[in-house]
């Protein structure tokens, strides 16, 4: 282990393998006794106690196997807010190797991810994945990922370049273009992200448009507060400009760590329209009633649904989801990068600034299964879709929605009706979509 004698603690295997935190019917063990459940020798173990050697994160894993207890519990608390993800990994009693041969990903992908947090760009749920197999929370992982040494040196490298580049093409008079694409510095930056020029182009266009948005109106409070005739309106565009340079500054300062945050959790184009969809039906209110979406009216395959972002669960035998809170945060955070980046994709009906207010929009059309209380919700263009079938061919369209249950959807109707069990031969699979 890379830090391993800061981080194992060797007085607490001790104390857990002589049972001084009294676990109710436990009792303690020799260190001949552990030795023999782990496969080492008494000497290892007294070594591993004092302090003088420490155990690899299969013997690791072994020791709190045989004690019981969670690996973690072996480790030193105190210096866990400064752990990198190789920390969090080994404290699981995990190898690099084990998690590669989880995830079944490359073992140059997955060392870049721990070592540099480099997302891979096929496995837009990694970041996800990881968690999962550590045994921690996505949050948890984030904050691991920036304290690697390469991560905090890529983003003050990235600040430098961010900065240059908006001191070069903010000023430039004209309509907004963004950076050039043979720019070294953009060029540079693709690369510390691990993902295309183009790509990293539009994302950075965005950003920096947003900025010249807020210069702009600066400049306009100062050409007020300079030359207005009335003291009045100069003093409130002083005001005005100081607030305007305000703004420019806190975004400028942020922008490296949103193209971290968003080079991590960045989705397909086809999984941002679900998340839209989602977002759509029932974004502005989180209660415990809020509106759900068949699963199956939303995605052929649920696992393309990040669990990060969207919430899963079953009624009945009904697979329902809905986004959760940092998924409707990311829509909020990253719509307008988003936009940059698939030009013809939807965009959310109701304003991102401030998600618990209600627009104007109207509320989704929603029904119920029988005998239960939760509402369900067709996103809208497939509601849309289906009723101009209805409506064309003048006859009800139905949509499967589990083994137990479909949708019968008319030009002014939704109704779920009860699937008979020898309606379907299983082997045919849901055949009604």
């Amino acid at each position: 282990m890379a830090r391993g004698l800061a981080d194992f603690n060797g007085s607490e295997l001790q104390a857990h393998r002589m049972n001084l935190y009294a676990r109710p019917g436990a009792a303690p063990m020799t260190a001949q006794d552990l030795a023999h459940a782990v496969g080492a020798t008494k000497a290892q173990i007294l070594a591993y106690e004092n302090g003088h050697r420490v155990p690899d994160p299969p013997r690791l894993l072994a020791l709190a196997r045989a004690l019981q207890i969670d690996p973690w519990l072996l480790m030193n608390p105190g210096d866990r807010d400064q752990w990198t993800l190789a920390d969090y990994r080994r404290a699981s009693g995990l190898r690099a190797h084990d998690v590669v041969e989880f995830l079944g990903v490359s073992p140059k992908n997955y060392r870049r991810f721990e070592n540099e947090g480099i997302v891979p760009s096929r496995r837009p749920q990694f970041v996800d994945e990881v968690a999962a197999v550590v045994g921690v929370t996505r949050r948890v992982v984030e904050v691991a990922i920036d304290q690697t040494p390469a991560v905090r040196k890529r983003q003050a490298r990235a600040r430098e370049l961010v900065v240059a580049m908006a001191e070069r093409y903010l000023p430039r008079p004209g309509p907004w273009k963004g950076p050039a694409l043979d720019d070294p510095q953009l060029v540079e930056l693709s690369a510390a992200y691990g993902r295309p020029v183009q790509r990293l182009r539009r994302v950075l266009s965005y950003e920096l448009g947003e900025l010249r948005q807020s210069q702009v109106r600066e400049m306009r409070e100062r050409v007020i507060a300079y030359y207005d005739t009335d003291r009045g309106r100069q003093y409130n565009a002083h005001n005005a400009m100081d607030r305007w340079n305000e703004v420019f500054e806190a975004a400028l300062a942020r922008l490296p760590q949103r193209l971290e945050r968003f080079h991590r959790s960045a989705q397909p184009s086809d999984v941002w329209q679900l998340l839209i969809d989602l977002y759509n039906v029932d974004a502005s209110v989180r209660a415990e009633n809020s509106t759900w979406v068949p699963t199956a009216l939303l995605a052929k395959d649920p696992r393309t649904l990040p669990p990060s972002l969207v919430a899963q669960h079953t009624f009945d035998d009904v697979a329902v989801c809905r986004l959760t809170t940092p998924g409707i945060s990311h829509i909020a955070t990253f719509n307008g990068l988003y936009a940059s980046l698939y030009p013809g994709a939807r965009r959310p009906l109701r304003p991102t600034g401030n998600v618990r207010v209600r627009s104007s929009v109207t509320s989704p059309e929603t029904f119920a299964l029988p005998n239960r209380t939760e509402r369900l919700a067709v996103p809208q263009p497939l509601l849309e879709k289906l009723r101009a079938t209805a409506t064309n061919t003048k006859t009800p369209v139905t949509r499967q929605l589990s083994w137990g249950y479909e949708l019968t959807i008319g030009i002014n109707s939704l109704a779920t009706t009860t699937v008979e069990p020898d309606t379907h031969d299983p082997d045919d699979g849901p055949a009604r979509h």
